[in-house]
């Protein structure tokens, strides 16, 4: 067991692209953590505008005696998952905490979590969030239910029943060795939550408010067109998929019935492209009888029956 004395070290990473008028509230956050082994790695994933001269100006102006722990890392624009990655690469503390650069921490976010993992020797820590609106603020909580079962979580992560996010898990960054990095900035972090869940051996709950997400700012992701983000988001999936094809034990081999009818609702409704560049999927989701309890309910299944029976046969 970890003693708490030893104050492990935690590495914070955050993304940044396009941020420039969220980034200083982010930083200002984070530098104000009253836990202190703890270092930042701030990923510029291509920014065009002044996010990184801003936190550049937080940093010199607020939190000069921690510019040895902080890191800015330049790269070229990939998107969030390979950001991300990125900064999962360079992190070299016991536990990672995902930090969106539009959000905020409470002060003592980094303490509690710590305190938490160490005295229940949790390989993830799940808390909650104040979802925050532009009059309002709503605190959010995972069902204990699904803290509980890594295996419902999972699960519940495709029926919405629960948070895909990574930044409310606290988690050892041991569980993301060898992760799979889906290529598009939708849905991804329910790919790489499926993962270390999957990896975990005990997850607990802590029931407090701790993270501040921006419901107001909109990502590019968020813009895009809804064919896109349906159609990118079954691609994130199907890819998971492949990924692990044929790997028993595997984090996707329970859920991909569910994985097929979500991409293959995607493909009949907003994106034909699918069923052409996943040639599997027609015939994997002919193969499902029509059954209730998966997110796609029994009419769609049976319309996208239809569908296949028409134009794959």
């Amino acid at each position: 067991m970890t003693d708490l004395s030893t104050t492990p070290l935690v590495s914070v990473i955050v993304p940044m692209y396009g941020v420039e008028n969220y980034i200083a509230r982010c930083a200002e956050s984070l530098f104000a953590q009253t836990y202190s082994n703890i270092e930042f790695i701030f990923v510029d994933d291509g920014c065009k505008d002044r996010s990184v001269e801003v936190l550049r100006g937080v940093l010199l102006k607020q939190a000069q005696a921690l510019q040895a722990r902080v890191r800015i890392i330049s790269k070229d624009n990939a998107g969030l998952p390979h950001a991300r990655k990125t900064g999962l690469d360079a992190a070299e503390g016991m536990y990672v905490l995902h930090v969106d650069s539009d959000d905020w921490l409470e002060p003592a976010t980094v303490d509690k979590l710590v305190r938490k993992a160490v005295e229940t020797e949790a390989d993830i820590v799940v808390y909650d969030f104040f979802k925050e609106y532009p009059n309002r603020s709503k605190l959010d909580s995972e069902l204990d239910s699904s803290v509980a079962d890594p295996d419902l979580y999972r699960h519940r992560l495709y029926t919405y029943e629960s948070y895909g996010y990574v930044w409310n898990k606290f988690c050892r960054l041991s569980l993301y060795d060898g992760v799979f990095v889906p290529k598009y900035a939708m849905h991804e972090d329910i790919v790489f939550s499926s993962q270390i869940l999957y990896k975990a051996r005990k997850i607990v709950h802590l029931k407090e408010g701790l993270y501040h997400y921006d419901r107001t700012v909109a990502g590019s992701a968020t813009r895009a067109p809804q064919k896109v983000r349906r159609g990118n988001s079954a691609r994130n999936l199907l890819d998971f998929y492949l990924h692990f094809q044929g790997k028993d034990p595997s984090p996707v081999s329970d859920l991909r019935e569910e994985i097929f009818l979500r991409a293959a609702w995607a493909g009949y409704a907003q994106d034909r492209n699918l069923f052409t560049e996943y040639p599997f999927l027609a015939s994997a989701v002919r193969a499902i009888p029509i059954t209730p309890g998966y997110y796609i309910g029994m009419i769609r299944q049976s319309l996208i029956k239809l569908f296949l029976l028409t134009h794959y046969r």
